[in-house]
């Protein structure tokens, strides 16, 4: 829940609203196991879950909160095109305070790396969960030598 946890960094440190007016949490968790072979390990799933993020008292221009949510995604979770889009549920308190309720769902990927002392067993070897990131590269150069 990696996600979550870094886009509920981000806004805290936007100062929305004071700390204790905002929460954040996961529901509806699931893993789709599929077991592939990958460049640092094995690539041993997808978990896949929704989120919650609570503002109370939110006295600033929701628009700006959409902004700020919307640049963070595009930023950090670009790989979005299955999922549905980020809800906002505004109920105003007063003229200019609102309680803001966003849910949106994430998708992570889940590595194993081998390990002899590992606690996983899997194709008749040992693996560990290592939370890493694996980095494609999104450009590149193909050169011959003499060209």
């Amino acid at each position: 829940m990696i996600k979550l946890l870094a886009l509920t960094k981000f806004l805290k440190e936007r100062r929305l609203v004071l700390p204790e007016q905002l929460d954040s949490w996961t529901d509806q968790v699931t893993l789709d196991l599929f077991w592939k072979p990958d460049v640092d390990g094995l690539h041993m799933g997808d978990m896949r879950y929704s989120a919650t993020i609570i503002f109370a008292s939110f006295a600033d221009h929701p628009a700006r909160l959409m902004a700020l949510v919307g640049s963070w995604l595009e930023t950090n979770d670009k790989k979005r095109d299955e999922l549905p889009a980020p809800k906002f549920d505004v109920s105003m308190l007063d003229n200019d305070l609102a309680d803001v309720e966003i849910t949106l769902e994430f998708i992570e990927p889940q590595y194993l790396a081998e390990d002899p002392n590992g606690e996983i067993e899997a194709f008749g070897k040992t693996w560990a969960f290592v939370p890493f990131d694996l980095w494609v590269a999104e450009h590149g150069e193909v050169a011959a030598r003499g060209r």
